[in-house]
This record gives C-alpha cells, structure tokens and sequence, in this order.
C-alpha cells in the first residue's frame, strides 16, 4: 500500500469485526485465562487498578485499558483492550505469525 493510501471504512470495519470475533471466541478472556466477570472481585461491573494489578498486570496496562481516562475498565474497555492486545504485533508471542490481512 502506497505511503498515504487510506483504508475504505467497509474494509477497516470488516478488520475490526474479524479481530472482535477472535476476542469474543475466546470468551473475552485475559491473557491470564481469566473473563472481565473473574477479574471484576466486587462485582460492581468495573475494574479497578487494584483488580487489573491482580490479574498480572502493571498500572501501565491499566492505563492502556482506561480509554475514557475515568480510573476504571468496563467491560467495553475490557474488550477493546483485549482487541488491541491480540492485534498489536508488538505483543505477539516470540514466533508468533501476525493476521494475515
């Protein structure tokens, strides 16, 4: 693709789909193995630093994973978090073959 080409919308909304429905067969799950509902301990339908940092994580990720800045992940957050996680290939595991779109 040529330096400055852009992405017609349909095609960028077909990636994002494709990569939504591998988080979501994956139960929306952690690298931990562990669901939003597993991580949210008070169930109040957010997480908090505290929780995120049990799962594993350090505060940076949290922030990462607190789009709208409000000190909390919801279940949105959570997914859209995750979405990035799998898709990023700097956070791809060592041998790990990027998507092949």
């Amino acid at each position: 693709m040529k330096s400055g080409t852009r992405i017609p919308a349909h095609v960028a909304a077909l990636l994002l789909g494709v990569a939504m429905s591998l988080a979501y067969a994956e139960g929306g799950m952690s690298e931990s193995g562990k669901s939003f509902k597993d991580l949210d301990a008070n169930n109040d339908g957010y997480l908090s630093v505290d929780e995120f940092e049990a799962s594993g994580k350090d505060e940076l990720a949290f922030k990462a994973a607190d789009i709208n800045g409000d000190e909390q992940v919801d279940r949105d957050e959570f997914d859209k978090y995750l979405v990035r996680k799998a898709t990023d290939p700097k956070s791809a595991p060592t041998g790990a073959k990027p998507p092949p779109y």
